[in-house]
């Protein structure tokens, strides 16, 4: 982490500069930004600046001059001044939000020329997103929209320095941000659904689009900005299996997708946990004092710290023997999953990798077991429906997968369940609730 050019802090708002190293260029520089925070919340605002680290070092030290890099920490400074007086101005009237921040930086005129063309404002749009995860939607739903559009859109990685080359060509790829309207929106959402993209995806891709449109026309590149539906997706009331085809799964024995099948079941018995945040977890002192597995949920870091403990069950402990390394305290419980990354695009790309693996073999499994077909997010739904088929409150299944509610009281009192609770709780996974205890 960088040490930042300038700083401010007020009470409730912090004005910084950011040297984004998650982002290289082709000259081999790193952009600088202009972050600002709120409580959990971060904005990005671009300077138009770039160093190389070496650079950037100097630029920390340098007070004045005509240099090349004194020019550019001016340049830095000027943009970091604009955007703390406007802060500062909100502050002053209990007025600010990002919104009205954002409103004050467009000032009276347009901040990007007509001639914009939507695919350079889309790709800048996504790459301005906090995190891997959403730039890489932002770059799935450009790649669509503009297929749709007849483009022809390549995508790859340089081996060596891990940049990622972006093309898109044909006839369209400089349609300017007008050309977009409802019915355009509508043809591209048809030919996502003919095409077999699910409502989840597709709503996904919409919601990107809506997002970008919504920023065009707060910056007065738009005169009107679409207005358009989007449907929502019933994944997770009815992505799931019952306890009984789990137990087919688990006595799966043919040597095709057996390993699909163990993997599904460790995401299922680690408490529906998701892949990316099992992949950076470690042997800890809830292992070896409390025979639990836990992590901090990655999925709300950024706004709440929330730690989801795991019980080693007896199924679950034969699994870990058979993929887990061996325990260690401080080392990757799976280290199979990232092998060698260590930078947030590396790890994304394993973790979507390993999950395609999974969800590739599973289709098989499923097929052949003659039951519904599953994914990474079937097993979190799975855990969360037998536990709620068992009759579990929702408070003690909040906590065990660790959704937040600030209406839940017991959020605060977390850990007063105690390992043994959790144990029996988790123990309950492979016994059918549809049956009554009088049929057995």
């Amino acid at each position: 982490m960088y040490e930042p050019l300038f700083v401010s802090v007020t009470e409730h708002v912090t004005v910084n500069t950011l040297y984004d190293v998650r982002r290289v260029k082709k000259d081999g520089t790193y952009p600088v930004y202009i972050r600002v925070c709120c409580r959990h919340d971060k904005l990005y605002l671009p300077t138009g600046i770039s160093l190389t680290p070496e650079d950037y070092a100097k630029a920390l030290i340098v007070k004045t001059g005509s240099t090349k890099i004194c020019k550019a920490k001016a340049q830095v400074g000027q943009v970091f001044k604009k955007v703390n007086d406007a802060v500062d101005s909100l502050n002053a009237e209990n007025n600010f939000t990002f919104e009205n921040l954002k409103n004050i930086l467009a000032g009276p005129q347009k901040t990007q020329p007509k001639s914009v063309t939507l695919l350079e404002y889309w790709m800048e749009f996504g790459e301005s997103k906090n995190t891997e995860k959403t730039r890489e939607q932002y770059l799935n739903a450009l790649k669509s929209f503009y297929r749709f559009l007849g483009c022809t859109v390549t995508c790859h990685i340089k081996r060596r320095s891990k940049e990622r080359v972006f093309t898109v060509k044909g006839k369209k790829a400089k349609v300017t941000p007008s050309f977009v309207n409802e019915t355009i929106i509508k043809q591209w959402d048809a030919s996502m659904e003919e095409a077999g993209l699910s409502i989840s995806t597709r709503s996904i891709y919409l919601r990107a689009l809506r997002a970008v449109m919504n920023n065009l026309g707060q910056n007065n590149v738009i005169s009107k900005t679409p207005k358009f539906s989007i449907k929502s997706g019933t994944r997770r009331k009815e992505d799931f299996i019952p306890v009984s085809d789990i137990v087919k799964i688990r006595d799966y024995k043919k040597r095709e997708g057996k390993k699909a099948a163990d993997w599904w079941l460790i995401l299922y018995l680690c408490n529906g946990s998701n892949l990316k945040d099992l992949s950076t977890l470690v042997w800890n002192d809830d292992y070896f004092y409390n025979k639990e597995l836990s992590y901090i949920r990655g999925k709300i870091a950024d706004k709440v710290k929330v730690t989801v403990r795991i019980p080693v069950t007896e199924p679950l402990e034969k699994l870990l023997g058979k993929y887990a390394s061996k325990p260690v305290k401080g080392k990757l419980v799976f280290p199979q999953i990232l092998r060698d990354a260590k930078y947030e695009p590396e790890m994304e790309s394993r973790t979507h990798d390993f999950n395609r693996q999974i969800r590739k073999g599973m289709k098989g499994v499923c097929e052949k077991l003659g039951i519904r077909p599953v994914t990474a997010s079937t097993a979190r739904n799975s855990y969360i429906t037998t536990l709620t088929w068992h009759g579990i409150s929702d408070a003690f299944i909040d906590s065990m997968v660790g959704h937040v509610d600030s209406k839940n009281v017991l959020r605060g009192y977390q850990g007063t369940i105690s390992p043994k609770k959790r144990l029996k709780v988790n123990n309950l996974l492979f016994i059918d609730p549809e049956i009554d205890e009088d049929e057995e």
